[in-house]
């Protein structure tokens, strides 16, 4: 069992470590531009993501499309934890002014690399299908509620919350999740043109959102411990995924479901938090801190717990 187990978890996490390292090791060496990166993020979050989620849906059968229940305990799961830790922030963060950034780096967590990378690299493009459904309705709420958030603990700047509004709702990815799941809902009968292409295009997906993980890792930020930092990273890499889990299980959830929450609630903090809290006031440098200890963690987190689940057979 421990043979199948180790073989699992290489299989499936090993090449998605290689490439973000690789990712580092580029940056690092300046083969990777600040300009090729700013511009492959854009054209994954504009094009290749939205590709990716829109296709994965739309091509899939009308069962995996609806999945209601898995909807309801995912999304319930997600949105719990995250106002949970709005709850405790106070109790974890003494100074008031740093609460946003804090709830932010525990529960804003980076789903692109959970729901895309991690979910397409174990369970395929039935995986990304199922975990698109919590994947798209989060992303709504958690735009929203990190802007109410940090609004309410630094409330500086009105112009920055009422330009972002109609930024919520005209998210690509936001969009492709929708337009897919209705499509898929149809069973919609597309073009085998339009799915050879879309699929092309998805294929930059995974390999350009790793190579930009692995070169937005700064160490440096490592030389100054941070308890608040390490604290939201706790929170994000092993309570919500260690509660969650728990609870999913609890409540009937086993097998890929099981796994895709799992993936879900142990990604790392998304480093869309740093934007947010220098659009907001909100001390950018705890939240790149933030962004960093919770990408180094959640490797030890995704591993451990994949080949426990494997090994107690619950996925």
């Amino acid at each position: 069992m421990q043979s199948v187990v180790f073989d699992f978890v290489l299989a499936t996490l090993l090449p998605i470590y290689l490439i973000t390292a690789l990712g580092y090791t580029l940056r690092s060496r300046g083969v990777l531009s600040t300009d090729f990166l700013r511009d492959s993020s854009r054209l994954v979050f504009n094009f290749a993501a939205p590709a990716t989620l829109f296709f994965a849906l739309a091509g899939s059968a009308k069962s995996i499309v609806i999945a209601p229940y898995f909807l309801l305990v995912s999304m319930s799961l997600l949105i719990g934890l995250t106002l949970l830790c709005w709850l405790l922030a106070p109790l974890v963060v003494k100074q008031r002014a740093i609460r946003g950034v804090f709830v932010q780096g525990a529960s804003r967590g980076n789903l692109l690399v959970s729901g895309l990378a991690f979910t397409h690299g174990i369970y395929g493009m039935e995986g990304i299908a199922l975990a698109s459904l919590p994947l798209g309705m989060y992303i709504i709420f958690n735009n929203i509620y990190s802007v109410a958030i940090l609004k309410y603990y630094e409330s500086d700047n009105d112009d920055s919350m009422s330009k972002y509004w109609g930024d919520v709702f005209k998210n690509p990815v936001i969009v492709a999740v929708l337009a897919g799941a209705l499509c898929g809902w149809l069973q919609v009968d597309i073009p085998e043109s339009a799915r050879n292409t879309g699929n092309l295009l998805g294929q930059l997906t995974v390999p350009l959102i790793l190579f930009n993980v692995g070169a937005s890792f700064d160490f440096k930020l490592l030389r100054s411990p941070n308890i608040i930092g390490w604290a939201a990273t706790l929170y994000k890499c092993i309570i919500m995924p260690v509660i969650g889990v728990s609870i999913a299980w609890a409540l009937g959830i086993h097998g890929m479901e099981l796994g895709i929450i799992f993936l879900l609630l142990s990604s790392p903090t998304s480093s869309i938090s740093v934007v947010f809290a220098q659009m907001f006031g909100g001390h950018q440098g705890q939240a790149a801190n933030m962004v960093l200890t919770s990408g180094l963690l959640s490797v030890i987190t995704v591993v451990v717990g994949l080949a426990y689940l494997q090994t107690t057979g619950m996925i």
